[in-house]
């Protein structure tokens, strides 16, 4: 085993890579700027925390492989099993999606709740020990190797600094990562995409009233641009709660007292929400975060030094509408684990071939939320010259599927990260959109009715 490995940051992608590490690592050190927290309630300094966190399939089953029966213990403490065609609601480009048992079931609960669990599994591994209230300042490198030696941190307690030497360094310190800036004063630049998407959401829980349970689990309104640029989840968690959140793009206003909650949901292309807002009664305040840019960060395209790895929102930064952030790191995490088990020299060249790896798994769900976040006239940003075939291809599939349950289960595993794009582009597929723009032509050619 190697000796020493530092993870910067103790939130969910920090927890999974020190798992992840840990089989293969002596010591492995989390680095944690906050207190440490024991209860199952949103964490301070982390103000996603309030909102909702979809775990898409992809990121629980790799969750499961770092921590086995990680979903029994979460089901035994209330988390909720869904069908996902059966039990979402969904509305999306005009349409709602027919609902029908299909065969992929999730687990969903709060985000407090899931990083409780995960807390819970770090603390009964031996080897994995967390400073909190620490910071990290600066990384340390051997410029002669070009490799890392280890980081500098501060203790936020007494304001006292001191090196801590390592074989690897992983930054999972999430968007407000220093990676670029430290590369940066060594000479390293990393390329940056950047979408300015200027999004908001605003989650509020509820209790309903009484016990007639809606005949959903989870009820979704996509944005659907540009005739539908306002967004709605509500999602059901553990403890009998729902939360409700708004989203919207481009500066769009975000409520924030009560009326304004209500009129936002009347601005959606359909009344579910306000149905359900009549039945339910608030048990928490309006929370808003906002994000102003989606971000991919290419150290992939950079000459890092060796030993030195950023995962998570570090990496990228997604549209979290999309809820692929938690389960882009879960996989990412799970690579970290399946490289240092097959390799017998593992070490050499890490950096390189796993930020390679990470850059393949983040291509497909970045290539999906900007083909949508491009469909808004006000957002703009470096577009492929295949931009438009991909908004004409993936709107033609999201509204077949309304119908068609194959082509609607072929979207639900793309976009759950169990099969990559090509899994759209199958036969049936290209032969149902080729047929449907037929029909469509020929009611058009179609004269006119004469009585």
């Amino acid at each position: 085993m190697l000796d020493k490995v530092i993870v910067i940051g103790g939130g969910i992608a920090g927890k999974l890579v020190a798992k992840a590490l840990s089989h293969t690592f002596q010591q492995v050190i989390i680095l944690e700027a906050g207190e440490r927290w024991r209860e199952k309630t949103p964490r301070k300094k982390v103000p996603q925390s309030y909102h909702p966190h979809v775990l898409l399939k992809g990121g629980e089953e790799a969750i499961e492989k770092l921590f086995p029966h990680f979903f029994d213990q979460l089901v035994e403490n209330g988390s909720i099993v869904n069908n996902f065609t059966r039990d979402l609601k969904w509305h999306h480009f005009g349409l709602w999606k027919k609902r029908f048992p299909g065969d992929l079931e999730m687990v969903q609960q709060s985000r407090p709740m899931l990083e409780w669990h995960l807390q819970q599994r770090i603390d009964q591994v031996p080897n994995i020990s967390t400073e909190y209230e620490t910071k990290a300042e600066q990384l340390l490198i051997d410029h002669q190797r070009n490799k890392v030696s280890g980081i500098r941190v501060r203790s936020l307690k007494t304001g006292r600094e001191k090196e801590l030497l390592a074989n690897m360094v992983v930054d999972a310190s999430g968007f407000g990562s220093k990676s670029v800036e430290w590369l940066k004063s060594y000479g390293t630049e990393v390329k940056e995409e950047r979408v300015r998407i200027q999004l908001f959401y605003a989650t509020r829980f509820f209790r309903l009233k009484n016990q007639d349970r809606p005949d959903w689990c989870n009820l979704l309104i996509s944005p659907s641009f540009p005739k539908n640029p306002y967004g709605a989840y509500i999602q059901t968690v553990e403890g009998k709660r729902f939360s409700v959140t708004f989203s919207g793009y481009a500066n769009e206003s975000a409520p924030r007292t009560n009326e304004e909650f209500f009129s936002y949901a009347k601005k959606l292309p359909v009344p579910d929400v306000i149905h359900f807002l009549e039945q339910v009664e608030p048990i928490s305040e309006i929370k808003i975060h906002k994000i102003p840019y989606q971000v991919r960060r290419r150290f992939d395209l950079a000459d890092v030094p060796e030993g030195f790895l950023v995962v998570g929102d570090a990496h990228c930064r997604f549209d979290p509408v999309f809820g692929q952030g938690i389960s882009v790191a879960a996989m990412e995490a799970l690579e970290l684990q399946r490289y240092f088990e097959n390799f017998a020299y593992p070490i050499k060249r890490v950096t390189k071939t796993l930020h390679k790896r990470f850059s393949n798994l983040i291509a497909t769900p970045w290539e999906m939320a900007i083909t949508e976040a491009f469909r808004h006239p006000n957002i703009n940003g470096d577009k492929s010259l295949i931009q438009p075939i991909k908004q004409w291809y993936s709107k033609k599939v999201y509204q077949l599927s309304a119908d068609d349950p194959e082509i609607y289960l072929r979207l639900v595993r793309v976009m759950n990260l169990m099969r990559p794009p090509l899994h759209l582009f199958h036969p049936k597929v290209g032969f149902a959109i080729l047929t449907n723009y037929k029909k469509r032509k020929n009611i058009k050619k179609s004269p006119p009715y004469e009585s």
